[in-house]
């Protein structure tokens, strides 16, 4: 790595922290685009083609703003903040913004697993029932829960979980609560026979840190990732409240009387078989799909409802930690790279499976391989983000936005655009 890189890294980094747009008008007014752009080292069509993707993904999808980032050693750093953290204020975006970050989270509860697996306090091939009282609990390992090929049924596909959420995300809810949606339901396959993407898989994994350990994975996280790398911006909360400063999170008003997205019949009952394994139903994000197919838009800015304060038992280890733009970048390289584990613990991460048939996309040990690219994607209600890690480059792309549903995704898009241009080097 030559000396010029460091010079440009210490300028990204600084500028991440403290760069900011120009206030945009409040709710209901037109929002004036701006891109400030941190510039170091991209060709001009590259710079032009990051913010033409950027700008166009928030035309498109109506979002009150979006962070995009890009990070390519000894290549270029580039970011541009696009349109409001607020839309009552108008208060704009701002780079060290936090959000919440959704399925991102399980690349911290799967390192959480993978550093009590290198310290010998359990294998990744231990049965769950060990720890958790679960059917097929003696079939089930914690590999498999990691890497989604556990079969395990995932609450947040359950039809009366979605309406819950949706309708009162501030309402109580809790890992019992999650367990006991999933097992209320049939598995989708045996143990090993086939890929699903399951928040439950998580949320059992939490049950898995907190008995080995006697503190709340959260706890863990906090002192053996977060404190470890310095990720000052990144918090795994117990309440709804975000710390200062962040981006407000919107959505689509809830339509009563109509069903959920994704319901199409009545929810299955205890003892009847669970829904067909899905080729969408992989990373990341609590309800993404692995395809980066974006949704409509649906409701304009001006409709949309303020949803900022959910409560963060609804993802729990599956999706409840905040981070921001700064962070993610860090954490996006120290995942990729094993930083907290040992080599052959980060073999063991990278090991994956295919998502479905003739996919590019692939998961591992809480981690996804986005066609070599290396990370995760997250989508909860008010919020969608993404961060990757390239092996072979260094890069690192990263993309936050502020709405979300729970069947949108606007993230993963813009990051496999922003990815595109970084390989074809255009």
């Amino acid at each position: 790595m030559v000396k010029t890189w460091h010079i440009v890294a210490s300028l990204a980094a600084a500028l991440v922290l403290t760069l900011t747009v120009g206030l945009a008008p409040a709710r209901g007014a037109p929002v004036v685009d701006q891109c400030p752009q941190l510039d170091l080292g991209f060709t001009a069509r590259q710079r032009d083609a990051f913010r033409d993707a950027t700008a166009r993904t928030r035309a498109e999808a109506q979002l009150p703003g979006v962070i995009a980032a890009v990070f390519v050693p000894d290549r270029g750093a580039w970011l541009c903040v696009l349109g409001v953290s607020d839309l009552e204020t108008g208060r704009a975006l701002n780079a060290a913004d936090r959000f919440r970050v959704a399925s991102i989270t399980k690349t911290f509860t799967g390192t959480a697993v993978l550093q009590l697996a290198d310290r010998g306090r359990l294998s990744l091939d231990d049965p769950l029932s060990r720890w958790v009282d679960w059917p097929d609990g003696n079939a089930i390992t914690i590999r498999q829960l990691l890497n989604m090929t556990a079969g395990v049924f995932n609450y947040t596909e359950d039809p009366a979980f979605v309406r819950r959420y949706t309708e009162d995300p501030e309402g109580a809810f809790s890992s019992r609560d999650a367990l006991d949606i999933a097992r209320a339901h049939e598995p989708y396959f045996a143990p090993g026979a086939g890929f699903h993407y399951s928040d439950t898989n998580y949320i059992l994994l939490e049950q898995v840190v907190e008995k080995l350990t006697g503190r709340s994975v959260g706890d863990w996280i906090d002192r053996e990732i977060v404190d470890r790398l310095h990720l000052a911006g990144t918090s795994y909360p117990s309440t709804s409240a975000l710390p200062a400063p962040f981006s407000r999170g919107y959505d689509a008003p809830p339509a009563p009387q109509q069903p959920v997205p994704g319901e199409a019949s009545p929810a299955p009952q205890p003892g009847t078989p669970g829904p067909a394994p899905s080729p969408q139903a992989a990373p990341g994000a609590l309800y993404a799909s692995p395809t980066p197919t974006p949704r409509p838009a649906g409701p304009s800015l001006a409709e949309l409802r303020d949803v900022t304060y959910s409560n963060p038992d609804y993802a729990g280890a599956a999706g409840a930690m905040v981070s921001n733009l700064a962070d993610l970048r860090t954490w996006a390289k120290a995942v990729g790279t094993g930083a907290l584990l040992s080599d052959r613990m980060q073999r063991e991460r990278l090991r994956t499976v295919p998502v479905a048939p003739n996919s590019t996309v692939s998961y591992g040990l809480g981690i996804a391989d986005w066609n070599g690219w290396l990370g995760h994607n997250g989508a909860i209600l008010g919020y969608n983000t993404a961060m990757f890690y390239e092996p072979r480059t260094g890069a690192v792309i990263v993309v936050e936005t502020n709405r979300s549903s729970l069947d949108s995704d606007h993230a993963t898009p813009l990051f496999t655009e922003l990815a595109g241009i970084v390989s074809s080097g255009r």
